[in-house]
C-alpha cells in the first residue's frame, strides 16, 4: 500500500471510529505515526481534513466530499490483494479458531458471512472456550487464532482491537440502580455471580486490585447463564457490554466506579510465522471489528 493509500486509510478509520486514538489500534499505527501521516497528507490536499472535538475527531466538509471517492479507492485496494491472495491458493483451506461467547456472538456472524459470501471453500472450526483453554490451544497449536482479552504473559501474540467496558449488572429492582457509577468497593456489600476464572480473568482482577475476595454465590462457565441468573434476584455480575447489550431482559446495567475495560483481539502463537490464511482472517477482523 502506498503512502498516499496508508493515509486514506487513516483518515477513513478515524472517521468511522470517531477517534485517532481507535484508528492506531485498529490499524497498528503509534499516535506519532497518525499525525506526521495525516499532516502530510493535508499538506498535499491542500486543506484540513479533520478536526478535533472533545468527542475525539470528526471530518471537514471536505473530508465529507472525498469520503466516497476514498471508500471506493480502498475497497478496490483490498480487491486487488484479495485476488493475489486467490491466486496463491487462500481460498480454500481450514482455520481453528477459539473465541468467547461474546465475541462469537458479536463479531463471528460478520466474519463467518464474509467468507461463506466471498471464500466459500475455507472452513471455520469454532472452539468456544475460555481464557486458559485458548491461550493452551495456541501455543500447543490446535487453535489457529483466538478471538480473546489481552493474556497477561507474554507467551503468545496479541493484537487489540476492541476496549469493552465492564458493566455491574442486576436485577431491575436492585438499589445499586441509585448510582450513575457503582463503586467498585460497593460490590463487596453484595453476593456475586461469576464465570470461572479460567473462563475470563479480567473480572478477577477488579477483585484483586479492590483488595478484597467477592462473596461468590454462584459460578458458570456461560456469561448468559450469569445473566439470566442475575434475573432472578440471586446476586450481581459484573460482565462485559458486549454480551448485555447482545441478550435484553430485566436487569440494569452500570459503569464502575473507575470505569474499567477488558481490551479483546486477536491473539496467536507468533505473527511472524502464521500462515496465509490465518493472516488474511487476521487482516479482515482488523479493518472490520468495531
Amino acid at each position: 500500500m502506498n503512502n498516499t493509500l496508508k493515509a486514506i486509510q487513516v483518515l477513513v478509520t478515524a472517521i468511522d471510529s470517531g477517534s485517532f486514538t481507535r484508528a492506531g489500534e485498529i490499524l497498528g499505527y503509534t499516535q506519532s505515526n497518525l499525525t506526521q501521516m495525516m499532516k502530510a497528507f493535508e499538506d498535499e490536499a491542500g486543506f484540513p481534513l479533520l478536526i478535533k472535538t472533545k468527542r475525539g475527531v470528526e471530518p471537514t466538509q471536505e473530508a465529507l466530499q472525498l469520503l466516497p471517492t476514498m471508500r471506493a479507492m480502498l475497497a478496490q485496494e483490498e480487491k486487488f490483494y484479495q485476488e493475489i491472495d486467490g491466486i496463491r491458493g487462500i481460498r480454500r483451506g481450514t482455520i481453528r479458531i477459539g473465541t468467547f461467547v461474546s465475541t462469537s456472538t458479536s463479531w463471528l456472524p460478520q466474519l463467518l458471512s464474509y467468507f461463506q459470501e466471498n471464500y466459500p471453500e475455507v472452513v471455520f472450526e469454532v472452539q468456544e472456550s475460555g481464557q486458559d483453554d485458548m491461550e493452551r490451544g495456541l501455543l500447543d497449536g490446535s487453535l489457529d487464532i483466538t478471538l480473546m482479552s489481552r493474556p497477561e504473559k507474554t507467551s503468545v501474540d496479541f493484537i487489540p482491537l476492541l476496549d469493552d467496558p465492564l458493566l455491574v449488572v442486576f436485577s431491575d429492582k436492585h438499589d445499586l440502580s441509585r448510582y450513575d457509577y457503582v463503586p467498585v468497593s460497593e460490590l463487596a456489600q453484595h453476593p456475586m455471580i461469576m464465570t470461572y476464572q479460567s473462563y475470563d480473568r479480567d473480572v478477577r482482577k477488579i477483585f484483586d486490585g479492590a483488595g478484597f475476595e467477592p462473596d461468590v454465590k454462584y459460578y458458570f462457565r456461560d456469561d448468559f447463564a450469569v445473566l439470566t441468573t442475575v434475573q432472578y434476584g440471586l446476586g450481581i455480575a459484573v460482565l462485559p457490554e458486549l454480551i448485555v447489550e447482545k441478550f435484553p431482559g430485566n436487569y440494569d446495567s452500570r459503569m464502575l466506579d473507575p470505569e474499567t475495560y477488558r481490551t479483546l483481539g486477536i491473539g496467536i502463537r507468533s505473527i511472524k510465522e502464521a500462515g496465509p490464511l490465518a493472516r488474511f482472517v487476521i487482516d479482515y477482523l482488523k479493518k472490520n471489528v468495531r
